[in-house]
């Protein structure tokens, strides 16, 4: 919950800047920029927060699941920094007419330096936590052990096996509410395993498979990663468009939009 209050922290004082720049500045083109680039650093920050109470209602899982959250997380405490920077590079006269406006992004950068080193803590311990038992023997019917003994075996690096399990659940439960995850899981093992070709394949069965589960924009977006990582840059330059138009709310819209931009 100090997590949550930190970032909450952030919203007001992007808010109150916001007040201030509207007020104070006399250049009304540029106020109007500063307002809009304000007003969308603003937007970046709530989807941080809601992106830390996925993570937080997920601490029960394994620390896989919870590493790539986190790493999302962070990707995205980045895209407010860049945002900031193109908000204000170039623009130093706004800035001297809007006065302490200096200072207050100040302190926005410093309460974000607190949300990167909590999330460096939550990192650690989640690296210090016991490992996923072991399943000698899955019981016959039993999908939450079977489901569970999947992540297990992905945390462990134990690939192949987890790729076993996780399509075993799939075809087993294929209307289970974890199924897409299972999927999608298999897809994150391959890319793992530097499959890249056989991961997106893997990706792509989880928008045929699923198309209304809520892994189809993690699905597309690590796709765009695995196509960019094979060179094929305009196949992953239409991936990472499709997601921001398609699901323009998701996480990973945020970081699409991030890669778009690189």
């Amino acid at each position: 919950m100090q997590l949550k209050s930190v970032i909450v922290s952030v919203v007001g004082i992007a808010f109150l800047s916001s007040v201030g720049a509207s007020g104070a500045a006399d250049q009304k083109d540029r106020d109007a920029q500063l307002k809009l680039a304000l007003d969308e650093l603003k937007a970046e920050v709530i989807v941080l927060e809601r992106q830390v109470r996925t993570m937080q209602e997920a601490m029960d899982k394994n620390s896989g699941q919870l590493n790539t959250l986190i790493t999302q997380v962070v990707d995205n405490v980045n895209a407010i920094r860049q945002a900031q920077s193109r908000t204000f590079e170039g623009s130093t006269s706004a800035l001297q007419a809007v006065g302490g406006l200096g200072e207050q992004i100040n302190s926005t950068n410093q309460r974000i330096d607190r949300v990167s080193e909590q999330l460096a803590q939550v990192r650690r311990l989640v690296e210090n936590l016991p490992k996923l038992p072991t399943f000698e023997h899955i019981t016959p019917g039993n999908p939450d052990q079977l489901i569970a003994a999947a992540y297990g075996d992905y945390s462990r690096g134990n690939y192949d096996l987890a790729i076993s399990e996780f399509r075993q659940y799939v075809e087993t439960y294929p209307t289970s509410e974890m199924a897409d995850n299972a999927q999608y899981w298999i897809g994150e093992c391959y890319y793992s395993k530097k499959q890249l070709n056989q991961a997106i394949a893997e990706f792509d069965r989880v928008v045929l498979l699923f198309p209304k589960g809520d892994k189809v924009p993690a699905a597309r977006f690590k796709k765009g990663i695995a196509l960019r990582e094979l060179g094929q840059i305009d196949a992953a330059r239409a991936e990472f468009s499709a997601i921001t138009k398609l699901y323009p709310r998701s996480n990973e819209a945020v970081l699409a939009k991030q890669e778009l931009e690189k």
